[in-house]
Formats: C-alpha cells, sequence, structure tokens
C-alpha cells in the first residue's frame, strides 16, 4: 500500500508535538497508516485505546483527504475524552443498538463537540505561535 500525502517521520513528529501540547506524555502513542474499507463514508481517522494500559494507536488513511496535522489533533481529543466517552456509550446502547437511535445521536453529538474541541485547540495553538504567546 503507498501512503500518500506526509511521510509517516512527518507524522511522527507532528503526533509527538501534539501529544506534549495536550499533557499526554503519560500515554504510549502510536501511528499505524491504513487503507480504511468502509463504503458508507470516507474516513480519515480512527482511534484505539487500551485505557488500562495507557496506549493507543491512531489510525490514518494512506489516502488522506484532510489536514493530517488535524486528523491526529481530532483523534487525540477523542483520548483526552475516552473515560467520559466510553461511560455515555454504555448508557446510549442501554437503550438502543449500536449504529442506530440514541446510540446513533450520540456518536453524532460527540463527533460534533470534539471536532469544535480540536479547532480551538489547533487556532490557539496557530494564534500563540504567530503572537509569539503574546495576547
Amino acid at each position: 500500500m503507498k501512503k500518500e500525502g506526509l511521510s509517516l517521520s512527518e507524522l511522527k513528529n507532528i503526533l509527538n508535538q501534539w501529544q506534549s501540547r495536550l499533557l499526554l506524555n503519560n500515554w504510549a502513542l502510536g501511528l499505524k497508516i491504513v487503507d480504511f474499507k468502509r463504503t458508507d463514508f470516507r474516513q480519515s481517522g480512527d482511534i484505539k485505546v487500551d485505557g488500562k494500559r495507557k496506549k493507543a494507536t491512531i489510525l490514518l488513511t494512506c489516502r488522506p483527504f484532510r489536514d493530517e496535522e488535524k486528523v491526529i489533533l481530532h483523534e487525540l481529543v477523542h483520548l483526552l475524552l475516552w473515560d467520559f466517552d466510553h461511560f455515555c456509550e454504555k448508557l446510549a446502547l442501554k437503550h438502543s443498538q449500536p449504529r442506530q437511535g440514541d446510540h446513533d445521536k450520540y456518536f453524532g453529538q460527540l463527533e460534533k463537540q470534539v471536532s469544535q474541541l480540536a479547532k480551538i485547540y489547533y487556532s490557539q495553538y496557530k494564534y500563540k505561535k504567530i503572537t509569539g504567546g503574546k495576547t
């Protein structure tokens, strides 16, 4: 499988920078380039988490169609919210089947919130970088 976009080395550098900025240094984080096979939508990333061992792997598409730094950040925000997300998902699954009803609504709301938080983190970091940290 041929990887398009940034090199794995560049992506790992981006991951390390955001891991530090988000204070996730107590996690063992990795990256894996994959060919997502979903047919219902184009997937740019995913994260697999082992909360007990504090290990996570971010999966990135081999054919990126979004800014890869923003995808990494988005997946790291999922990690920041992981315990809360896991708790809420269990509640949603008590009332509906996976990917239906309340569970589907929950995922829609989760993605909206994660995307908004990722945008905030990204814009604040870029603003500090431009201004030298001065407000």
